[in-house]
């Protein structure tokens, strides 16, 4: 074997990711505005006033359990969200695997519970809101970098609004 092809089988075995087990701690896990993860939401129509209301008003944390936005590739992220909690109407440019690991949460007429889950194709706006003891999910995403579309309404922003004033001060002690 020349030197030549010696070098470029190296190169080429260096290049190829390693395939072995990760394992990663819920503890440990970053937070996802921490990881460049996920881009900055974009808001359409442009952001209401309600929306820092929103932003500020607690009831949720959201970690990355697995995942690399600059290799790509699969991503796993965990989320809690308080009592109460609704999730405005968005997307992202990924597909979504959600699994319930705790709690409860509605879209709509349908509720899921511990062990339901739900499959959301990339660019289709859905929402939810957490039930009465608030909900946790697991997202297995096939992409580690994504967006964030909302596309929530006025009068649906409302309903987001009213839910942050009712439950604040119930999320903060709680930790969402």
């Amino acid at each position: 074997m020349s030197e030549t092809t010696t070098h470029e089988t190296a190169t080429q075995v260096a290049a190829q990711p390693p395939h072995r087990r990760e394992t990663f701690r819920l503890a440990e896990a970053p937070l996802l505005h921490e990881t460049g993860m996920m881009s900055m939401p974009v808001m359409t129509p442009q952001a209401p006033e309600q929306f820092m209301e929103w932003v500020s008003g607690g009831g949720q944390v959201v970690k990355v359990l697995f995942g690399d936005p600059e290799a790509g590739g699969i991503s796993l992220v965990w989320s809690r969200f308080g009592p109460g909690y609704v999730l405005p109407r968005h997307s992202h440019s990924a597909d979504c695997l959600y699994y319930v690991t705790r709690g409860e949460l509605s879209m709509g007429r349908t509720v899921l519970s511990e062990g339901d889950g739900f499959f959301q194709p990339a660019d289709r706006p859905y929402t939810y809101t957490a039930g009465p003891d608030g909900v946790e999910i697991l997202e297995f995403r096939t992409s580690s970098p994504f967006d964030m579309q909302i596309t929530e309404s006025l009068p649906g922003w409302g309903r987001v609004v009213e839910a942050v004033r009712a439950n604040r001060d119930r999320w903060a002690t709680r930790e969402a």
